[in-house]
C-alpha cells in the first residue's frame, strides 16, 4: 500500500461492521483524509495469536517469528495513526481484545471521517 501510495494514486480505505486484527492496520494505512470508518463499526485490537507445535527448536523458532509479527504490527499502527509504540503495548499489554469506536478510531488516527 504505501509503495502505491508514493508512486501511483491515494487509496481509500473503508470500515464498516468490524475491522479486528490485522485489518486495522490495513485501515490506517490508506490515504490520510481518506479513511473512512461506518458510525456503528467496531475497531478490534489484539495481541498476535498462534498455534504451533513440534520440537522445542522449532517452537522457539515459531515463538520468535510471533514476537517480530507482532512487532511489525505495533510499528506499523504507530506509523499510521497517532498513536505511539508505548501507547500500542499499553493496550495490549491487558492480554485481551480492545475494542474501539468509530469516535476513539477517528480520535486515534486510525480513521479520518466517520460516515
Amino acid at each position: 500500500m504505501q509503495a502505491v501510495k508514493e508512486k501511483t494514486c491515494d487509496i481509500e480505505t473503508i470500515g464498516i461492521g468490524k475491522v479486528m486484527s490485522a485489518g486495522v492496520p490495513i485501515l490506517a494505512a490508506g490515504t490520510k483524509g481518506k479513511r473512512k470508518i461506518g458510525k456503528n463499526c467496531r475497531i478490534m485490537l489484539h495481541n498476535v495469536m498462534a498455534g504451533f507445535g513440534g520440537t522445542i527448536f522449532n517452537m522457539e523458532n515459531e515463538l520468535e517469528e510471533i514476537k517480530w509479527v507482532q512487532d511489525r504490527y505495533i510499528e506499523v499502527l504507530a506509523h499510521h495513526s497517532k498513536m505511539s509504540k508505548r501507547k500500542i503495548k499499553k493496550m495490549l499489554k491487558s492480554q485481551r481484545d480492545i475494542y474501539i469506536s468509530a469516535e476513539q478510531a477517528v480520535k486515534l488516527g486510525i480513521a479520518d471521517k466517520i460516515i
